[in-house]
């Protein structure tokens, strides 16, 4: 008898910890695509984007998404409009967080108390740097090149009554939540052009484009020209998290 009791006991135990294992398992294995799946649904109606955004969320340690505790995470957006700028790409690198679990594998989708939060780096091309300026500059614009630190700016103009191919090189820098281009430098024909000719052509090729209607709770809090690309950078923090949103 005792020994029947004592096989039962083990295979209790047994049948215990492969319930355990299979259940750890399938945390591991349903629990992030579902919280990814529902975080891209979220930012995907968030910046009113045409295809849902590739979401990686981590944990660190691992075992802790099973309490519902991340680490963080990146969110990779593209061809996602912000205030008004065509962007080639944007990233959210997400704050820890954290989620109700059994909540979440119950609703399947992602169920927290607060909004999430992260920074914002956000890529902008020549091409739509080149657009903006069109439209805003008081000159016409011919082509935009960026390079590390500065902005050149191609296009013509009426020099002592000749028409004349001229380039413009300035800064462009955010300024209270304004792309703006403030010019420093003037050739044309590749010749230095002195005077007050120089100063109503500066005047003219200067502009500011106001970043408007951002998504709910984002700001672009800096912006820095490199080689071939705008790079502005800011932070949005509300995101929804399922039962938060």
């Amino acid at each position: 008898m005792r020994r029947l009791i004592s096989a039962g006991l083990v295979a209790v135990v047994v049948l215990a910890l492969i319930a355990g294992a299979v259940a750890l398992i399938g945390s591991y294995t349903f629990l992030p695509p579902i919280l990814e799946s529902a975080v891209a649904r979220d930012v995907q109606d968030q910046f009113d984007l045409t295809e849902a955004p590739e979401v990686r969320l981590e944990s660190d340690p691992q075992p802790a998404m099973l309490t519902g505790t991340f680490s963080g995470g990146r969110v990779s957006m593209r061809g996602v409009e912000l205030g008004g700028v065509r962007a080639e790409s944007a990233i959210v690198d997400l704050e820890p967080f954290d989620v109700d679990v059994s909540a979440s594998l119950v609703q399947g989708e992602a169920v927290g108390e607060e909004p999430l939060a992260g920074n914002l780096r956000v890529q902008v091309s020549e091409a739509e740097i080149s657009h903006l300026a069109g439209e805003e500059a008081g000159t016409p614009v011919d082509a935009v090149e960026l390079e590390d630190g500065r902005m050149l700016v191609r296009s013509a103009a009426t020099v002592f009554g000749i028409e004349v191919p001229v380039s413009v090189t300035g800064s462009l820098n955010l300024h209270e939540e304004n792309l703006v281009f403030e010019p420093k430098g003037l050739r044309a024909a590749g010749v230095p052009v002195p005077g007050e000719v120089s100063d109503q052509l500066l005047a003219e090729a200067a502009f500011t484009y106001p970043l408007k209607r951002l998504p709910a709770g984002a700001r672009i809090t800096g912006a820095r020209v490199e080689e071939g690309r705008l790079v502005l950078k800011g932070e949005i923090d509300r995101i929804p998290l399922g039962a938060s949103g």
